[in-house]
């Protein structure tokens, strides 16, 4: 019964509340299954809440995917709690990618397994940056670039010395937070600069 002194509040809070049960019973098995084994093969527990609190990022799942994979699972789930809506699809792509590369970059975020595996894609971004004057002077000192100059040092000698000697995440400013865990192995994220 509701706090309200009206009969036809609660006829319709017990008549939705009769539909909520109906539709629940009326879930078949394989379908109770998949539920089942979605929640609880979420190891993480505030994941498992977003997706209690979320059905219909579950109904999503079970409508889009034929067998459940937990690795997307998690990764769906994480990802649309802590940056914002993906589909089970794209969380499919991002997670063979992030096996197979250990790392990805998704619109403004950069999710990795470690930072001993971002060696290419620092490479990539060095390549770049070391084009623009503001980049150069923010990564070296002004000895070193005379350095570089008098011993004709070149772009790809200073891309494998910066790659190579030392705190990826700090050369590029990567201010990395945990994100979530698949087999035994921790991921983090990153915002990354414009």
């Amino acid at each position: 019964m509701i706090n309200q002194n009206s009969e036809i509040l609660n006829k319709l809070f017990f008549t939705e509340l009769q539909m909520l049960v109906e539709k629940y019973n009326k879930i078949d098995e394989a379908t109770k299954k998949n539920i089942e084994s979605i929640v609880t093969n979420l190891k993480d527990e505030e994941l498992q809440a977003y997706l209690m609190r979320n059905p219909n990022k579950l109904l999503e799942m079970l409508q889009e995917i034929d067998e459940v994979d937990e690795d997307v699972v998690t990764f769906f789930v994480w990802y649309n709690l802590e940056i914002k809506p993906i589909s089970i699809h794209k969380s499919k792509e991002c997670i063979e990618e992030l096996k197979s590369n250990k790392y990805i970059e998704i619109e403004e975020y950069l999710i990795y397994q470690d930072e001993r595996y971002l060696k290419e894609y620092a490479r990539e971004l060095l390549e770049d940056r070391l084009d623009q004057e503001y980049y150069v002077d923010k990564l070296f000192e002004k000895e070193t670039i005379i350095e570089m100059w008098i011993n004709k040092t070149t772009k790809d000698e200073m891309i494998d010395e910066i790659v190579d000697s030392g705190d990826l995440e700090e050369t590029l400013e990567l201010y990395p937070q945990e994100a979530f865990s698949i087999g035994g192995i921790q991921y983090k994220y990153a915002e990354l600069e414009e």
